[in-house]
């Protein structure tokens, strides 16, 4: 029958000129969408308290997600390991945009913890929840590292201190500022900290001036390195932190080409303050530190001497006569002033607020082989940070050092 209607109406539009136009196939059965699931980016972490990590992620994907589950597992050796754990459900309120959402997840105890987070959702209509088995490679691949730990980092002096700019000769050659390159290493150490730890971190000065405010008053550049050191070791409590690092590099006292030393006098200093000096595990940050350093600079060609481990309450006093002398091993040390406190001021001030504190000498810029390599890449205060990072993740318990 439709061939004969079909044949009828060719014919009709033949005797009228009109056009044919063949009926339309039938258009197929739509397919059925695949139900929608949401991905959601690693999280931020940060220390909330001694007792307790905030984790927070976008709020953009709010529109499609019922449910967000706050996801966290144990860790060992800066790894994640073992059964993922729903810790939290936060409630989408369905509207993309606006403050990101968090949770604060809140710990059993005091002591240093460390942790894996990722966050999984529930799709709106209830139909996908991500936490289950076919999303784990994916989900796997969106967590990030957060702990109860705050370091305050302090990039040693301001601006252009302790510099060889104005000098001619072997002495002028590979110009260099300690102030300058001990930003770059608070700078690198800021980074590996976090995203290889999880360990927060506030630093004194981010800029060339340095500018802090204590009981009231304000403290600006030479006012914070020549005098009202010890403010900037207060920092470290009033910032919440669990340990204070002071980061440098060595000169000599010797007044012979003072900034064209042999190689042979670069070792690696950690001083201690009162507090880390009684503290195993400040020690084996320090200690951890030193090695790393002298390892490395060995590597590297800028350092022949060793590195000699102390134990709690046996660190040794500095001399110049040790400081100055080449192949000297480096070592740490606790270094008193004249009233029996700590020599160095920010280790002072630290101290005096209860906070365990150490200042590391790298290496000396009084060597032009160090200077060299200073200035011939971002190399050097790199791998610089990544040893202290490393020193401090040890000292935490968050990595085994074989």
């Amino acid at each position: 029958m439709k061939r004969k209607i079909a044949a009828s109406l060719l014919t009709l539009c033949m005797l009228t000129g009109m056009a044919y136009v063949a009926p339309a196939a039938p258009s197929p059965a739509p397919e059925e969408p695949e139900p929608a699931y949401t991905m959601i980016p690693a999280p931020q972490t940060s220390k909330a308290s001694g007792q307790s990590i905030r984790i927070s992620w976008t709020s953009s994907q709010d529109e499609s997600v019922k449910t967000y589950y706050v996801m966290r597992r144990a860790t060992k050796d800066n790894q994640g390991t073992g059964k993922w754990k729903t810790i939290a459900k936060v409630k989408s309120d369905a509207v993309n945009g606006g403050p990101d959402n968090s949770y604060t997840d809140q710990l059993s105890s005091y002591e240093p913890q460390q942790y894996e987070y990722k966050i999984c959702t529930l799709s709106k209509d209830k139909t996908i929840d991500t936490r289950t088995a076919e999303f784990a490679q994916e989900t796997d691949q969106l967590v990030s590292l957060g702990t109860n730990v705050k370091i305050c980092i302090d990039p040693g002096h301001y601006g252009t201190v302790n510099n060889n700019y104005d000098l001619t000769g072997e002495d002028g050659k590979q110009p260099y500022s300690e102030a300058k390159f001990t930003l770059k290493i608070a700078k690198a150490l800021q980074e590996d900290l976090k995203d290889t730890y999880g360990i927060d971190s506030y630093m004194t000065r981010t800029k060339k001036k340095i500018s802090l405010a204590y009981n009231g008053k304000k403290y600006v550049n030479e006012n914070l390195d020549s005098s009202n050191i010890a403010v900037r070791g207060y920092m470290a409590k009033a910032n919440d932190c669990d340990f204070f690092i002071s980061l440098h590099t060595n000169s000599t006292s010797r007044t012979t080409k003072p900034w064209s030393q042999s190689k042979k006098i670069n070792k690696a200093y950690v001083f201690v303050n009162q507090i880390a000096h009684a503290s195993s595990q400040s020690m084996l940050i320090a200690n951890t530190i030193g090695t790393s350093l002298t390892e490395y600079n060995q590597e590297a060609g800028i350092q022949t001497a060793g590195f000699t481990p102390r134990e709690a309450n046996r660190a040794v006093a500095f001399t110049d006569l040790a400081n100055d002398a080449a192949n000297e091993n480096g070592t740490v040390l606790y270094r008193k002033g004249s009233s029996g406190a700590d020599y160095y001021g920010v280790l002072r001030g630290c101290n005096t607020d209860g906070v365990a504190g150490i200042l590391v000498e790298h290496a000396f810029h009084a060597t032009k082989v160090m200077r060299k390599q200073a200035r011939a890449s971002s190399d050097l205060y790199e791998n610089w940070a990544a040893c202290d990072a490393y020193g401090i993740a040890n000292g935490f318990g968050f990595i085994s050092v074989d």
